[in-house]
């Protein structure tokens, strides 16, 4: 039997709720991590672990107990996220201090150290598995809005994150695939009610395709991928640093 384990990271009641359900149903063994487990996430699930994303030490954990009990996950998708909204919406400059940390904690730190634990785990399986890190973005990397100020630029930090681990020849030769999953409506706009069976159907798409895709994950529900004017301005050039840094400039 081919080897179908899914960590879902941050399962709730839409899209992780709709993604474990789908992804059991097509043969694969489902953990879900969550601060608070619903009932359908852990009707869908084989493995439950409860885990507060606001602390980055709690993920290394997760991965050893799904290892230990399901098996090495070849596909992650992380879904956690945290928007801290300070008491003046006009003022990016208004939310304390500690609630950006709580967002690049959520947002980014723990998606790090996600994909980190992931791809060691990548290392762990044969050759023939597809492995796929995907992380549920929106469409804040490609613009700028004051009043998303702390979602947008960590979003934006995991953006980069992804855009590095596609760029990284040594994963690509192994075949890991790398995604930032952005839902938009058919004119490209981002949105509040994002579609959970939209999600699901798309994350099973880019888990059992055969290569690396547009790492920029735009898609619309009922469509799959759909490519976007402006998402060019968030895709940045590729180099090594000999080719980018003059390293003896003004020594």
């Amino acid at each position: 039997m081919a080897h179908k384990v899914l960590l879902f990271l941050g399962a709730g009641g839409n899209v992780g709720a709709a993604s474990v359900a789908l992804f059991k149903s097509k043969g694969y063994k489902v953990a879900s991590a969550a601060r608070t487990i619903r009932d359908e996430i852990a009707a869908s699930s084989d493995l439950v672990v409860t885990a507060d994303f606001s602390d980055p030490n709690v993920v290394k954990g997760i991965f050893e107990k799904v290892e230990q009990q399901l098996g090495v996950p070849n596909v992650v998708i992380y879904n956690a996220y945290s928007w801290s909204v300070g008491p003046d919406p006009a003022n990016p400059l208004s939310a304390p201090v500690e609630n950006l940390q709580k967002d690049l904690a959520v947002n980014t730190i723990s998606a790090y150290a996600a994909a980190q634990a992931a791809v060691e785990g990548f290392g762990k399986l044969s050759g023939d598995v597809k492995t796929t890190f995907m992380y549920t973005g929106n469409a804040a990397n490609t613009f700028i809005m004051p009043e998303l100020f702390g979602l947008g630029a960590t979003k934006s930090t995991s953006w980069y994150l992804v855009q590095t681990l596609v760029a990284t020849p040594l994963f690509a030769s192994k075949g890991y695939r790398f995604y930032y999953v952005d839902e938009r409506t058919p004119e490209g706009k981002g949105m509040r009610f994002i579609s959970g069976p939209g999600h699901a159907q798309f994350f099973l798409q880019l888990a059992e395709q055969e290569k690396q895709g547009e790492p920029l994950a735009t898609f619309v529900r009922g469509k799959g991928y759909v490519g976007f004017e402006g998402s060019e301005r968030a895709v940045l050039p590729v180099g090594v640093s000999e080719e980018r840094i003059d390293w003896a400039y003004g020594a």
